[in-house]
């Protein structure tokens, strides 16, 4: 339960802003990463539960899209029947087995990527 309000609550985050201000931020991480990051990390995986993962995570993408901030100035719509909340439960549902076995006391988030 604690997983879905999390989800939530990002998709919530996100949706306040207008989709440029979101764009901006992804291309910028998107810059400093090095394209060999995404294999090497797939590579200390579960493959099926990280593409279950990602596939919940580009439907709850759509859904918090669709309730975007239009401008800077504008509010979020909440739609009636929580449809990010809705989402958040799904992606929660195809995300965890994923996380579940992600070692988060691991010290490769300190480390230089081997062969990168």
């Amino acid at each position: 339960a604690a997983w879905n309000k999390v989800n939530a609550a990002i998709g919530r985050v996100v949706a306040s802003v207008p989709e440029s201000t979101v764009m901006d931020v992804y291309n910028s991480v998107k810059d400093i990463t090095d394209k060999k990051v995404p294999k090497y990390l797939m590579s200390l995986v579960d493959q099926a539960d990280a593409e279950k993962a990602y596939a919940g995570f580009l439907e709850f993408k759509d859904v918090v899209k669709a309730n975007q901030a239009i401008g800077a100035s504008s509010a979020a719509i909440v739609p009636s029947g929580d449809k990010i909340g809705e989402a958040a439960k799904k992606l929660s549902a195809a995300s965890y087995p994923f996380l579940k076995e992600v070692d988060w006391l691991s010290d490769i988030y300190i480390k230089p990527l081997t062969g990168v």
